[in-house]
C-alpha cells in the first residue's frame, strides 16, 4: 500500500475522539505490512499506534506525530473517496497520516541512523489525547518532536511557523446559570435561566480581552416553550498567550455572571473542558527549518501566533518542538472544520519529501 492509498481509505472511514477503532486497524495493517523488524508497533493511548525505528541503541529518539481523530461533520465534497458515515476528516487528519506514513517508508528504505518515534494519536480534537501518549512515553528519551498541519490559509507549496508561540493555549468553557422552573403564565414565580445568560453576554460583548479570542459558540436551555427555564448553558472557547492568562478570562467571566446571578437571585457556575496549552516553537529548531526551507527554495512565511488549538502544545511542554502549517490550497478556500475542506493528494508526497529531507539534516 502507498501512502496515497492510504489516505483514501482513512478519509473513507473517519472516527472521533477516541473511537478511532477502524483508524487503528486500518493503520496497523498498513504498519505492518511494511514487514520490516527494524520498526516494533504497538498500540498507545487506546485508539493510537506508536511505530518505533530504534537502530541506535540508549540514544534519543526523533517523534514525528500525527494526529488521527475525524469530526461529527458530515462531508459535502462529492469526492470518489468521501467518507462512508456521518463523519469526516474535515482538519486534515487523514493527510496528516499519510504524510506520515510515507516518511516511514522512506526512512526504512534509505536506512537513516538516527532512531524515530512515530506516534499516531487519537483525541486531538477533543480530550487532549497528547497527554495520555506522554503518560504511556514517559521513560523513552526524545530529543526533538515535530508535527505539521494541513491548511488552505495558504498555498500549496507554502510553509509557515514562527518562532515561539505558534498556536495560542485553548481551553473549553460552559458557563451553567440556574434558576427556578414556573408555568410561564405564573413568570413571576420562576428565576429565568435564560434571562440571566441573555445579561451575561450584554456585558460580555462590551468587555475585552487583551492577546486574547473569547467566544461561545452554543446555548442550550430550557424544557418547554410555556416554563420558565430553570437552567441555560453557554458553551464557550478561550484562546490566549498562555494558561495563567486563561485563568484570568474566568475570573472575569466569573465576576460578570456574579453580577448578574446577584441582580436575579439566580445562580451559577463554570466548568472547565479540554484545556490545550500553547504550542510553542523552539528556536534553534525554528532557525534551522527556516534556513533550509530558505536554501530549498520553498515558500516560507513567519506567520506569528495563530489563535488555532492545538495539543500538540503537550509535547512542545516536554520537549524542544518544531510545528508548522503547510499550506495546500490550489482553488477555492473553504478553511479547516468545513465540509467541503479537502486537500488534493499531492500534497501527500511533496511535503513527505521535503520533511525527509529536514530530518536527514537533523541526523
Amino acid at each position: 500500500m502507498d501512502a496515497i492509498e492510504l489516505r483514501h481509505l482513512l478519509h473513507q472511514n473517519p472516527e472521533v475522539s477516541f473511537r478511532e477503532f477502524e483508524t487503528q486497524k486500518i493503520l496497523l495493517d498498513a504498519l505492518k505490512s511494511l514487514n520490516d523488524n527494524r520498526l516494533k508497533i504497538y498500540k498507545i493511548a487506546g485508539t493510537g499506534v506508536i511505530a518505533l525505528y530504534e537502530v541506535e541503541k540508549d540514544k534519543p529518539f526523533i517523534i514525528y506525530r500525527a494526529d488521527i481523530d475525524g469530526l461529527p461533520i458530515y462531508e459535502k465534497t462529492n469526492w470518489e473517496f468521501s467518507s462512508k458515515n456521518s463523519n469526516m476528516h474535515a482538519c486534515g487528519h487523514d493527510i496528516h497520516m499519510a504524510i506520515a506514513f510515507d516518511l516511514i517508508k522512506k526512512i526504512l528504505k534509505y536506512n537513516l541512523k538516527q532512531n524515530f518515534a512515530f506516534i499516531f494519536q487519537p483525541g486531538e480534537e477533543t480530550g487532549a489525547g497528547a497527554r495520555y501518549v506522554l503518560d504511556e512515553i514517559e521513560q523513552l528519551p526524545v530529543k526533538y518532536a515535530i508535527a505539521l498541519h494541513v491548511t488552505d490559509e495558504y498555498d500549496f507549496k507554502t510553509i509557515a511557523t514562527t518562532n515561539g508561540i505558534l498556536f495560542a493555549a485553548a481551553t473549553e468553557i460552559d458557563i451553567v446559570f440556574q434558576g427556578k422552573p414556573s408555568h410561564i403564565a405564573f413568570y413571576d414565580k420562576g428565576i429565568d435561566s435564560i434571562k440571566m445568560a441573555t445579561f451575561f453576554l450584554s456585558k460580555f460583548y462590551s468587555t475585552k480581552f487583551e492577546n486574547s479570542l473569547v467566544g461561545f459558540g452554543k446555548i442550550v436551555g430550557g424544557n418547554a416553550r410555556n416554563i420558565v427555564s430553570p437552567e441555560a448553558t453557554l458553551m464557550g472557547s478561550i484562546r490566549s498567550i498562555s494558561v495563567q492568562n486563561t485563568e484570568k478570562i474566568i475570573n472575569t467571566l466569573a465576576q460578570l455572571a456574579q453580577e448578574v446571578t446577584e441582580k436575579t437571585n439566580g445562580s451559577f457556575y463554570i466548568e472547565k473542558g479540554s484545556q490545550y496549552p500553547p504550542v510553542v516553537v523552539n528556536k534553534e529548531l525554528y532557525e534551522k527549518f527556516k534556513d533550509f526551507l530558505v536554501e530549498k527554495e520553498i515558500n516560507f512565511v513567519d506567520c506569528g501566533m495563530k489563535f488555532t488549538g492545538e495539543d500538540f502544545g503537550y509535547f512542545s511542554q516536554e520537549f524542544p518542538s518544531l510545528m508548522f502549517w503547510v499550506g495546500t490550497r490550489t482553488g477555492e478556500k473553504y478553511g479547516l472544520h468545513h465540509p467541503q475542506f479537502l486537500p488534493k493528494d499531492d500534497v501527500i508526497p511533496y511535503y513527505s519529501n521535503v520533511i525527509f529531507e529536514f530530518l536527514k539534516e537533523l541526523i
